[in-house]
């Protein structure tokens, strides 16, 4: 059968005629292409968005997911997708018969552009005064097909290499050697921790002030940084070297924030985790677009290598490998063929080995591409996180992507299928260690974006990795802001303080509370102090990794005028210990409003987290829906979705008090369902039920008993209109109707009056 990757495999005599009209459409395909062929072509999809293409396509239904609001998408799609679109009669334009060579093209005419555009303002700075000589030189010189050199603000900027963009392996050890020459101190030599099948080394940087950490396990809590694990996803890359580079030039530039990161952290960088496969995409396609994913195994072709060889090292892992058929292949033409073991291959092997010496507290993977972050658990959408587990997650998740605006969940809650033997699974089912894998780029990007792109996808990426690098010791954070007792001009404020951290917050600190606008006091009551500045202080000793503290009650006053309450919350070290020292500038409007009504979801967005604003605006201005603290309702019988948004729905159980059965069923457009049984702060727990419409529709059922409220994720195809759902509740065995469980209560108290009478 074809696969995903364009390969085919003989061909069963058992299997559907559509499947092997596939084989025979993808087989003529190739030859015509040629064996060089990526296995995918290039479509552009213009919205509406039709129904029924989440079944036919899985990378088209990601694209809109991720774009819901083009006006079209554009992005790579393999053969045997394309077929069934071609199939279905949908409106879809072929941009590029072959991906690869799609990718390479697209490289060069930016280069081109930015050559031409270089050299013509270099003309005029030359007519000028001629001081800008060498500007042209400097800033546009050529290897290959691609400029070489630094581009962007000083400073800030990647080096952008001779692949489409990218920088071959030859030119990352060389950037790397730069790197180690500017920062001798802070970045390590190549550490070798493995040779592939091929030969080629298995590399590892490590990254802090301390170097001599990075022989072993240590002290510093330290966290696990991996690119290119898929060969063809070289942004991933660029991601971890802007990481890498931001870290360094701005702790060199004076930035306490970043010296204080490399005094007491560290970093191990894997830039090439998969140097088989990269090698082969560089050698094959000098100038960009090669489209091998796997390793450097021989396991599809008899004779000479090609793309669709090698083991999906995201499927080798050892927890949950090969747990089904779904989310990984044994067939080794497939692009998630899973190898004949876990760990069996050289590259995830290393990866093991450096996660049991140095036992990272925390893993981040870059793939490419989809704009998300996934965390575990992608095998089963059964697989058990308790409340603590999940939360921990959900909570990073929110974090690292305050500012990028990624989608976040498990693998199957964004992008709508499983996959096992994966190595976030593996970081935490087997290692307990937080795991995440950032996707970066838009579909529009690809698996190669043009060159233009790779540093604007690469800075989305920096404060994920540096917050993670945050998180992996103690790390303070406000949690709420809780007002209580309003009433004209004055109420009481606590200060809830969670150490969102992986580590404790140790030694003995004070918590300060000062104001910073004239017309403000503040009350120091139980368990406050006022120190020499007028700050209201209170002792914080201890507060463990993942823990919460609510500070005393504070009174605070305000005049008429004051429209807005501002503070500082600073938490002050007492003596020398592992703990951070920082602070938060925290406001509240003094409005009824925000002072009677308000709770978490009042605590504004913010991409500065020490930046805090509660207000009842920033709650009125989410869209109901969008959360499940914040939910539409939903009925037993026909409920409707926009197919806007993704939207989550309350629903409560009603018919039986025992032996019940709820059953969600949308048929007329395709879509992803979950059930949840509960919600925090942090999003749905306690997934119930998950179904998405591949191959199907969508359908759940779950037990449920009256009274029970489950909260149900709705994800759109993002087709506007009015989209129906039903739930309906049935009798499985033994049943109890509800209303017979009130009768008989009701019975039971009036004879128990009747007694006491």
């Amino acid at each position: 059968q074809g696969e995903a990757c364009g390969a085919v495999e003989v061909a069963s005599p058992n299997l559907p005629a559509a499947h092997l009209q596939m084989d025979v459409f993808i087989l003529l395909f190739l030859a015509a292409a040629g064996a060089n062929h990526s296995g995918h072509v290039i479509l552009q999809l213009p919205a509406p968005w039709p129904p029924g293409i989440g079944r036919l396509s899985l990378a088209v239904s990601r694209a809109i997911r991720a774009e819901p609001q083009a006006s079209a998408v554009e992005l790579p799609v393999p053969v045997d997708e394309w077929f069934r679109i071609q199939q279905s009669g949908i409106n879809v334009s072929l941009i590029a018969e072959d991906a690869s060579h799609f990718y390479s093209q697209r490289a060069a005419a930016v280069v081109a552009t930015t050559v031409a555009d270089s050299e013509v303002a270099t003309a005029g700075a030359t007519a000028g005064d001629g001081a800008n000589e060498s500007t042209a030189n400097e800033t546009s010189e050529m290897v290959g097909r691609a400029l070489a050199g630094r581009v962007g603000p000083a400073g800030s900027s990647l080096t952008l290499g001779s692949m489409g963009g990218f920088l071959k392996p030859a030119e990352l050890k060389a950037e790397m050697s730069r790197l180690t020459r500017l920062y001798p101190t802070k970045l390590s030599a190549p550490i070798k921790i493995g040779t592939t099948h091929q030969g080629r080394s298995i590399d590892m940087w490590c990254v802090s002030d301390n170097l001599q950490e990075c022989n072993g396990k240590g002290v510093l809590p330290t966290v696990l940084y991996t690119a290119l694990v898929h060969a063809r996803e070289p942004q991933t890359l660029a991601c971890l070297i802007r990481v890498l580079t931001a870290i360094l030039e701005s702790s060199a530039l004076g930035d306490t924030t970043s010296a204080h990161l490399l005094s007491t952290r560290k970093m191990l960088l894997m830039p090439i985790a998969n140097p088989d496969g990269y090698a082969w995409n560089a050698d094959t396609s000098p100038r960009g677009g090669g489209m091998r994913r796997k390793n450097g195994r021989k396991t599809c072709s008899s004779t000479g290598a090609t793309s669709n060889d090698g083991v999906d090292l995201n499927r080798n892992f050892g927890y949950k490998w090969a747990y089904d058929t779904i989310g990984s292949s044994s067939r080794g033409c497939n692009e998630e063929y899973r190898g004949n073991a876990p760990f069996s291959e050289p590259e995830t092997s290393a990866m093991k080995i450096v996660v049991e010496k140095f036992r990272p507290a925390a893993i981040l993977h870059w793939h490419g591409w989809g704009n998300d972050l996934a965390f575990p658990f992608s095998y089963d959408w059964r697989a058990a996180l308790n409340s603590k587990e999940l939360s921990l997650f959900q909570e990073f998740a929110m974090e690292m992507t305050t500012r990028n605006h990624y989608a976040s969940g498990r693998a199957w809650e964004v992008v709508g299928y499983t996959t096992n033997g994966e190595a976030d699974d593996w970081g935490w089912g087997d290692e307990k260690i937080p795991s995440f894998t950032l996707e970066v780029g838009s579909s529009r990007d690809g698996f190669w974006p043009p060159p233009n792109r790779i540093q604007p996808i690469a800075e989305e990426s920096v404060w994920p990795g540096l917050y993670l690098l945050h998180a992996a010791g103690a790390q303070l954070q406000l949690e709420t802001l809780q007002i209580s007792g309003a009433r004209t001009n004055r109420a009481t404020i606590t200060f809830k303080v969670q150490n969102n951290g992986l580590r404790s917050f140790t030694g003995n600190h004070a918590a300060c509370v000062r104001t910073l606008r004239e017309g403000v006091t503040l009350a120091a009551g139980d368990g406050w102090k006022t120190n020499r500045l007028g700050s209201a202080c209170a002792s914080v000793a201890l507060l463990h990794a993942r823990q919460s503290l609510s500070l005393p009650p504070l009174s605070i006053s305000w005049n008429e005028a004051v429209e807005w309450v501002e503070t500082d919350l600073a938490f002050e070290e007492q003596q020398v210990s592992g703990g951070i020292v920082t602070n938060f500038k925290v406001r509240f409007q003094t409005r009824d409003d925000t002072l009677n009504t308000c709770d978490d979801l009042c605590m504004c967005p913010q991409e500065d987290a020490h930046q805090i604003t509660y207000t009842h605006e920033c709650k009125a201005k989410m869209k109901v829906g969008s959360h499940c603290r914040l939910p539409l309702h939903a009925a037993a019988g026909t409920n409707y979705a926009s197919g806007v948004d993704d939207e989550f729905f309350s629903f409560k159980a009603s018919q039986y008090a025992s032996g019940g059965l709820c059953r969600v069923v949308s048929t007329h457009r395709d879509t992803l369902i979950a059930v949840y049984g509960s919600c925090s702060r942090t999003g749905a727990q306690e997934p119930k039920a998950f179904s998405n419409s591949e191959g199907h529709i969508a359908q759940v059922e779950f037990p449920c008993k009256a009274g029970e409220e489950f909260f149900l994720f709705w994800n759109a195809e993002y087709i506007p209109g009015r989209h129906a759902f039903t739930i309906t509740e049935k009798c499985v065995s033994g049943c109890v109707r509800e209303h017979r469980t009130r009768h008989r209560l009701l019975r039971v108290q009036r004879f128990s009056r009747h007694r006491h009478a």
